[in-house]
């Protein structure tokens, strides 16, 4: 378990998956009338991070290192 704290895939992974869900949930109650170019950026954006996020998460997760201790 210590191991996965050190890989940088894994941490890269929560933070832009946190950051996304933050990002997602601002866009979507966000006023809807102040978009930019009509589009809601937050809303997007945030949901291309969660995505990113949540890739980084599933390689990490999947191609883990062998433990040997």
């Amino acid at each position: 378990m210590q191991s996965r704290w050190l890989d940088l895939r894994f941490l890269i992974g929560i933070l832009f998956t946190v950051y996304g869900i933050v990002l997602a949930i601002y866009g979507a109650v966000s006023d809807p009338r102040t978009p930019s170019l009509h589009w809601n950026i937050d809303l997007w954006w945030g949901l291309v991070s969660l995505v990113f996020g949540l890739l980084f998460l599933i390689v990490s997760i999947a191609r883990r290192p062998n433990d040997e201790t």
